[in-house]
């Protein structure tokens, strides 16, 4: 048990030093709800749904909220979100080096405004989450997103919690088995000794004087001629060794990788080339982020193999 205990935190571990980036995009207008709503009143909604993010992925669980000011300095000089959707968002999220991002658009409907949010992984280009709603002015869109960004931003922490519980499933498995394996039930059938046959001169010498007078087997004081071999198993230290050094390797690459991507995403810049400098740096602390995490689980697996066999 205490095995299985050291696995899966070891395991938690090198997952958890790494940091989910989260962007929220400025909110949009389609066509006259541009002249309905204006362009501080949409920032305002805008601040509303980042300050929902903060609230339902908060830092301690491991997620940054990108602000507006990491946003626009992480985005092309030339880049314009008010006609970017779908794809173009993904694309835009993988700039700014985010995992998740999202955005509001505000519209009409016959004489009411509208508001549409959706939210996309940028790994898989998966719409995780969206949300509508309607209103007779801005004050009621922003009911809506009071209503419903919560449950919309929860759909980042299913899917991360689903993609960590999926990573380790195999390390839980391997060790529960390593477990059952070192320990096993005890046999509830009695061993009995066997009954020993010996000639009679045998029996003669065996049998001394006794005071109730009756004969004492020969065998009996003696061990019985069974011997049973024990399942134990030992540890193999090299692969366990192996496997701890690969784990640490990997939670460091990891912590050091996120550090990059995040100090690249919060760096100024004047010039494209500045841009498009801090935007590789990111994309390679995203990689090498990636690459820590996997190695820490294949050592973590180690681990637990060594405990196996």
């Amino acid at each position: 048990m205490n095995r299985l205990f050291l696995s899966i935190f070891i395991f938690l571990l090198s997952i958890n030093a790494s940091a989910a980036f989260v962007a929220v995009l400025e909110t949009a207008a389609d066509g006259s709800a541009k002249d309905s709503v204006s362009f501080l009143d949409r920032q305002y909604l805008t601040n509303v749904l980042r300050e929902q993010a903060v609230k339902e992925l908060p830092a301690v669980q491991n997620y940054t909220i990108m602000t507006r000011e990491n946003i626009q300095q992480m985005l092309p000089p030339s880049k314009a979100l008010e006609e970017c959707e779908g794809s173009c968002l993904v694309e835009t999220g993988k700039n700014i080096a985010a995992d998740y991002v999202c955005q509001a658009r505000v519209g009409r409907f016959g004489n009411s405004l509208t508001l549409s949010a959706e939210l996309y992984e940028t790994a898989g280009n998966k719409l995780i989450a969206s949300f509508n709603g309607r209103g007779s002015d801005v004050n009621e869109l922003l009911a809506v997103i009071e209503a419903k960004a919560p449950e919309f931003f929860h759909s980042v922490k299913e899917l991360e919690t689903f993609k960590r519980g999926k990573a380790g499933n195999s390390v839980v498995q391997e060790t529960v088995a390593t477990d059952s394996i070192v320990a096993p039930l005890p046999d509830p059938t009695p061993v009995q000794a066997p009954v020993v046959e010996t000639p009679l001169a045998a029996k003669t010498e065996a049998v001394g004087e006794n005071k109730i007078g009756k004969s004492v087997p020969a065998n009996v004081g003696k061990d019985a001629p069974v011997k049973e071999k024990s399942a134990k198993k030992g540890i193999h230290w090299v692969p366990l060794s192996i496997g701890a050094a690969a784990t640490v390797t990997g939670v460091v690459l990891a912590v050091v990788g996120n550090s990059k991507a995040k100090n690249a995403s919060e760096k100024k810049y004047s010039t494209e080339a500045e841009y498009k400098k801090n935007h590789d740096d990111a994309k390679s602390g995203q990689t090498l982020r990636g690459v820590g995490i996997g190695i820490a689980i294949a050592g973590a697996v180690g681990i637990g193999l060594s405990f196996a066999f």
